[in-house]
């Protein structure tokens, strides 16, 4: 598990000096879209480098069906809200389709 540091620039050009685990794990972004999707077809989460913050997304749900990709997009972003957030996904790519 790599712990790295981080800088955050204030308004004023003070630096705040924080830590964070960098490394998300696979399974904890499964968990999040299992909760967002609980009725999808299909749900993977590769992590592309190993690092630890480059993802691949792949789900297909009913709860896509009628809604364009760019809603599709969101939904996903808004389930992995957290990890984003913070700095800890640094790249996402996302597949999405409905199941009809």
């Amino acid at each position: 598990m790599r712990v790295y540091q981080f800088r955050h620039i204030r308004a004023r050009g003070s630096v705040a000096l924080g830590r964070y685990d960098r490394v998300v794990s696979v399974e904890r972004l499964q968990g999040l879209l299992q909760r967002e999707f609980p009725d999808a077809k299909q749900l993977e989460v590769v992590d592309r480098t190993g690092g630890g913050d480059h993802f691949q997304v792949t789900v297909a749900t009913p709860a896509f069906d009628g809604l364009s990709l760019v809603d599709q997009h969101k939904r996903v972003y808004n389930a992995l809200a957290g990890p984003l957030a913070d700095g800890t996904i640094h790249e996402l790519r996302i597949s999405t389709k409905g199941t009809t």
